[in-house]
């Protein structure tokens, strides 16, 4: 029971528990005051007080016989002075037999008549009245008022004391007790502090445990993959850690990759300039990069590097990177390799074409020569005549019958007409000459395999020659208008932009064919660059009927397509995001309106895609 009211008491709040003490204090010590102040005794000190007002009026009526008497107010002041150095003197007067005052004290009436008698509302004054006799006539009067507040005083310090007294007991009571509530709350806090420190510590242990088994597990599953997780001090050029995936996949030992400087060894700045700028200007964050590295026995490595950028006191203010390097050799060698068959696909697709682009100048080639051809036979014949005609003039034979012989030949073989024609034929062929050239040298630039980095490319060039190729997919439906603006070289990945180029291309020329198919109309393909900031774009515009609003959300989709079966695979806007956006940090959208047409903009950045760390700051 005890323990039940002493956990009930502990429980309650602080503040609680020091109001309601202080509120017992408080009603415990009314209690004792009104019990005091109740059982006081004042008789004695009120019979203390009359003797005194009786004294007092006794001596005053015989001194003030002779001024009363006489009506002298100053021997009646005379006689009332000595009261006035009594604290308990609450009035005093004399007055004259007829009720004049003659002197007075205090409180008092302003007249007092032989028989008046005195009411006072305060009841704590004690009134008494004396008749002063003369020897002839009525009395004079004596009025004394003597306060009683002194007996009030102290029946209140009655009640005070043992108020005051219960107060102090109660108060060191509660101060014993809060001392002793403080004392076992002080223990309940040691006791809750140590059960916390032995928690903590314990907690500590086992979460120090559990993070290094964690640790080893994930240690032992990253260093069970391909991927080789590293740690790089970039001021020093080594390696803090390595997993063992790097020196099996490049061959270099561990220690000679924690050597210091060991990353000029590893990606050299005259090979890998571009790349080491990168991880020179690597900033706080995340951080990638792509490079080509070479193993201990001189094999070419794609590695792409995730990592993140720290720098810190607990790296000793150096920048390190933290992460993942992914050997991404087969990948790099799988996509060059379907980039390229996906552009020889294109290529394929365009053969017909490109074989009827050829075959029209070749055609005109061929009659030219067959016309020069046979003129030349008719200006042997000629010149043979002209020779008879040279040597009958040497030998003084019949020079006339040889010159009648050399017309006659001219004019069998129209020898006006040949001179005439042939210097156009030879023109003819030269011109069909040229144009063959150009086709197979536009398909010797669209097809040539892409470099392994980036390189400065005529954008204007490029597309010059995506538009040789392509002609024969756009030159039944629409017109091609060009306006090339003065263009920096952009360094890009050349084959690539023109992949996408041609894709757009097509893309505009089958748009314009569903308008136009049935009729002799053409649509117009334009094809225009600019300078827009940093960024080169390159805007291709149809005439088609736009793209439905239900579907422009997933243009971008792989193998989402339009377009009937067998005329489109879905795939070529996705392989054009992928290479604007993803390989060359550049940006690929479009405008559109149905029934108007459609235009795509390809911006790519003159210097190429931005840093790493460019791309972290923003």
């Amino acid at each position: 029971m005890n323990d039940a009211h002493k956990h009930a008491t502990t429980d309650l709040p602080l503040q609680a528990q020091l109001m309601g003490s202080l509120a017992l204090v408080l009603l415990l010590s009314a209690i004792a005051g009104v019990i005091g102040y109740a059982t006081f005794d004042s008789s004695s000190l009120e019979n203390s007080a009359r003797a005194k007002t009786t004294m007092y009026a006794s001596n005053l009526t015989q001194q003030l016989y002779g001024a009363v008497a006489m009506g002298d107010v100053t021997s009646a002041e005379e006689a009332i002075e000595p009261l006035h150095s009594d604290r308990n003197v609450y009035g005093v007067a004399v007055y004259a037999p007829g009720g004049r005052r003659l002197a007075g004290y205090g409180k008092f009436p302003a007249s007092l008549s032989p028989g008046e008698n005195v009411k006072l509302a305060d009841d704590r004054v004690m009134v008494t009245l004396r008749d002063i006799p003369v020897d002839y006539g009525a009395p004079g009067r004596l009025y004394l008022a003597l306060s009683t507040e002194h007996i009030a005083s102290a029946r209140f310090r009655a009640a005070q004391f043992p108020a005051m007294t219960t107060a102090v007991v109660l108060l060191f009571a509660i101060l014993l007790a809060l001392a002793h509530s403080f004392s076992v709350m002080m223990s309940e806090v040691v006791r809750l502090f140590e059960e916390r420190r032995q928690m903590e510590r314990t907690e500590k242990v086992r979460l120090e445990k559990l993070v290094s088994e964690r640790t080893r597990d994930l240690t032992l599953v990253v260093e069970g993959t391909q991927a080789i997780p590293f740690a790089l001090d970039v001021e020093d050029g080594h390696f803090e850690y390595i997993g063992p995936q790097g020196p099996q996949r490049l061959g270099f030992s561990e220690d000679l990759w924690k050597q210091i400087g060991f990353l000029d060894k590893l990606m050299p700045r005259d090979r890998n300039g571009v790349v080491r700028g990168k991880i020179d200007d690597s900033k706080a964050g995340n951080f990638e990069v792509e490079a080509s590295v070479l193993t201990h026995d001189e094999k070419r490595v794609d590695l792409r590097w995730v990592a993140s950028c720290e720098q810190s006191e607990s790296t000793g203010q150096h920048k390190v990177l933290r992460g993942m390097m992914l050997d991404v050799t087969d990948q790099r060698r799988l996509e060059n390799e379907l980039a390229q068959a996906q552009k020889l696909e294109s290529v394929g697709r365009l053969a017909a074409g490109v074989a009827h682009e050829i075959n029209t100048p070749v055609q005109f080639v061929s009659d030219s020569v067959s016309f020069v051809r046979e003129a030349m036979d008719d200006l042997s014949q000629i010149v043979d005549k002209y020779r008879d005609l040279r040597t009958a003039t040497e030998k003084g034979a019949n020079v006339a019958e040889a010159a009648k012989a050399a017309e006659e030949a001219e004019d069998d073989a129209d020898l006006d007409y040949i001179l005439e024609n042939a210097p156009v034929a030879l023109d003819r062929a030269r011109d069909g000459l040229g144009r063959v050239a150009a086709i197979v040298r536009s398909m010797k630039e669209f097809a040539h395999p892409d470099r392994k980095e980036m390189s400065q490319s005529d954008i204007n060039q490029a597309i010059q020659s995506t538009l040789v190729i392509a002609s024969n997919e756009y030159k039944y439906v629409a017109e091609i208008e060009t306006a090339f603006e003065i263009i920096p070289p952009v360094n890009c990945y050349a084959g690539e932009v023109n992949q996408v180029v041609l894709n757009l291309i097509v893309n505009a020329a089958h748009a314009i064919g569903d308008v136009v198919r049935g009729t002799d109309k053409k649509g117009k393909i334009r094809v225009g660059t600019r300078v827009v900031g940093d960024h080169v774009e390159i805007a291709i515009t149809d005439t088609g009927k736009g793209i439905p609003v239900d579907v422009r959300s997933r243009i971008f989709d792989p193998f989402f397509t339009t377009k009937e079966v067998g005329k489109g695979t879905g795939q070529g806007l996705a392989i054009a995001r992928n290479v604007v956006v993803d390989k060359h940090g550049g940006t690929l959208h479009f405008e559109t309106e149905v029934g108007q047409g459609t235009t795509f903009y390809i911006r790519l950045p003159i210097n190429g895609p931005a840093t790493a760390s460019d791309s972290a700051a923003a």
